[in-house]
């Protein structure tokens, strides 16, 4: 019994670290095409929000980057985040952990 345990704990560690690493390589997939597609000092817009209009700051959860208002405290995704949240199969749960932090 004590050997099932420490096969699935193992199994569990390996699918983790595949899914870490998938997540690693479409941020930085992400990031790229971002930096590709905007130059972030010439857009007047750029990280603004879009419900008040106030500053943006960019924070990380879960090795996902979330736009938050500093004034109406909005969480915003760039385009692709959620599809990375979404693929993410983290043990906690987004949801639980977004409660925390929020």
């Amino acid at each position: 019994m004590n050997h099932d345990r420490d096969q699935y704990n193992q199994e569990e560690a390996y699918f983790y670290r595949i899914n870490k690493e998938l997540l690693e390589r479409k941020r930085s997939e992400l990031d790229a095409k971002k930096n590709e597609i905007l130059d972030q000092s010439s857009n007047p817009n750029w990280m603004k929000c879009p419900k008040c209009g106030d500053d943006m700051e960019e924070i990380e959860f879960m090795r996902i980057k979330v736009d938050k208002c500093v004034q109406c405290q909005g969480i915003y995704f760039d385009n692709g985040e959620l599809q990375i949240l979404l693929e993410s199969q983290e043990p906690t749960g987004f949801l639980g952990m977004l409660r925390k932090v929020f």
